[in-house]
Formats: C-alpha cells, structure tokens, sequence
C-alpha cells in the first residue's frame, strides 16, 4: 500500500481528515475560525515543502550537480531537476496566496473589508509579519522570475548553448542561495509574529 508515495500521502491524507473530523464532532464547528484554519493549514503544509526543497536544492541536487560526472548531471537534470521546479514553483504559489488569504482574513490587510472597521494589531507583530510578507514575496520571485527560466535553461526546456547554460547554472545557483539565506529568518518571524506575542 505504500510503495508509491502518492499512496502513502493519499493515506497519510486520509487519516489527517479522519482526525479532524473526530475533533469537529467533538469540539464544535465555528465556520469562520474552521475557514481561517484551512488556509493556516495550507499555508504551513505549503511552506514546509517549499523551505524542504530550498534545503533538498542547496545541500543536496545542487552540491551532486557540482561534484558529479556529466552522466550524474544528465541524470539529475532530466529526472529530478524538472519535479524539484514542479513542486517548488506550486508550493512557493500556493505558501503565498494562502498567506495573502490569511492577511486579510487576520485584519493584517484590508480590516475594513472584512470587518467594516479598523482592526488593532500590536505594532510589533504587525512589523515583524509585514518583514517576513515582504522577504517571502522575495523568495517568490526568485522562484519565478530567476530560478525556474534559468533553469529551464539548463535542463534543455528553452534553448542555449554551453555558455548560455553555464550561465543560468549561475543564476540558478545565486538565487537558491538567496532562498535558502531567506527562509529560516521568514519562518523564524512567521513564527514568532504568531506565537510569541
């Protein structure tokens, strides 16, 4: 049953529902709060995989890239490189809309709309999350506007020759570092603006 890991995460899926619905029947259900849970929850699962390949990326695809022969390389960039970007690009997308979800629905943006007035938010968590918001924005584009073309480059989805891969590799290489420099002070702030105030 778990020798594919879409089986296991499908079963992994399963039992997390179950258990949720065993807390929903025993608790209650409040819609806005249940809402509000469901992006958090997105948001967290989201980013966990977006950090964990930032992680997998630098210290592991990037360094056997470097350290490999050229039939290592091929290997990687045709196998693990294309589904590395796949997933790093959707779970970069959907960290960031779901946090944007929970922005508003949090009072940190547009309060007004969604209260009809001004909510208070304590000047010191507001600061600390609009950092985090701004550097994970960052990290976004990164994502999208530098790493995944340039990458496209190097695993031979767009065109160009040794120089012009070289080059991406580069890029490619810089901003996964600028990744990986960012996450642990984005998640330390997320954290903390949620959690230690």
């Amino acid at each position: 049953m778990i020798e594919e890991p879409r089986t296991a995460a499908i079963v992994g899926a399963v039992l997390a529902a179950g258990a949720l619905a065993v807390w929903v029947m025993a608790a209650g259900l409040d819609g806005y709060a249940f809402f509000a849970f469901l992006f958090r929850l997105a948001h967290i699962l989201s980013a966990m995989v977006w950090v964990g390949l930032i992680v997998f990326i630098n210290f592991i695809q990037l360094e056997a890239t470097r350290k490999g022969d050229d039939a290592t390389r091929s290997v990687l960039h045709a196998a693990v490189a294309p589904n590395v970007a796949w997933w790093v690009r959707h779970a970069s997308t959907l960290t960031v809309a779901s946090g944007a979800v929970l922005l508003v629905a949090g009072g940190y943006a547009l309060p007004s709309l969604v209260y009809g007035t001004a909510v208070y938010v304590p000047p010191s968590r507001a600061v600390m999350l609009w950092l985090a918001v701004g550097a994970a924005f960052a990290m976004w584009m990164f994502v999208h506007m530098y790493i995944w073309p340039n990458m496209q480059v190097v695993i031979g989805l767009r065109p160009g020759d040794a120089a012009a891969k070289q080059a991406a590799r580069g890029r490619v290489v810089r901003y996964s570092r600028y990744n990986l420099m960012l996450a642990l002070p984005v998640t330390l702030v997320m954290v903390a603006a949620a959690h230690l105030y």
